[in-house]
């Protein structure tokens, strides 16, 4: 159980459309943001001293990249949001993971490792269509470790799989 004092779980939904704003209203203790910017600022205020273990992203996203509210992370605008987002960077824990709850993201590899690359971290994402208010992709996961091994799993990898109670439980920790 060394999950229980690694950090924060952090769930930052973009809600500027009926489907984001569902999401966050299912949701307990989730931050929102309606462009990327405010995904990095609402996340580090949100956090404060603490460290992330686990950041879920839900966006919208395709083959091609993710929406950050009109802002689009593609591997060709990367370069433009790397500033941006590498004020996450010192906040995550060694052993972090970003979980990337948007259609169909899993099937861009390149953007995957250039979060993993930046932030230091494991990234998982859903290769299918995304139901967040269910929390389930209809297709594979691709997982890219730390290190930068990629798998494919059947189901969400169960250390990035959505679980209130273990949420609770590193909300409070992660106060103390």
């Amino acid at each position: 159980m060394s999950w229980l004092t690694t950090g924060a779980e952090v769930i930052a939904i973009e809600d500027s459309d009926a489907v984001g704003f569902a999401e966050a209203a299912a949701s307990l203790g989730e931050i929102t943001f309606r462009s990327l910017e405010g995904f990095v600022t609402n996340v580090l205020a949100d956090l404060g001293a603490r460290s992330i273990s686990l950041l879920h992203v839900q966006v919208h996203g395709n083959p091609d990249g993710m929406g950050f509210g009109e802002d689009w992370l593609s591997v060709e605008s990367f370069d433009n949001y790397r500033a941006q987002l590498r004020r996450l960077s010192s906040k995550f824990t060694s052993n972090a993971w970003v979980d990337l709850r948007g259609c169909e993201v899993g099937m861009n590899l390149p953007l995957m490792h250039r979060l993993r690359e930046l932030w230091g971290v494991g990234v998982v994402a859903g290769r299918g269509l995304q139901n967040n208010l269910f929390d389930m992709n209809f297709g594979m996961y691709q997982v890219v470790t730390r290190a930068g091994r990629e798998s494919i799993s059947f189901s969400a990898p169960p250390w990035v799989a959505y679980d209130v109670g273990r949420r609770a439980t590193r909300g409070i920790l992660s106060h103390l």
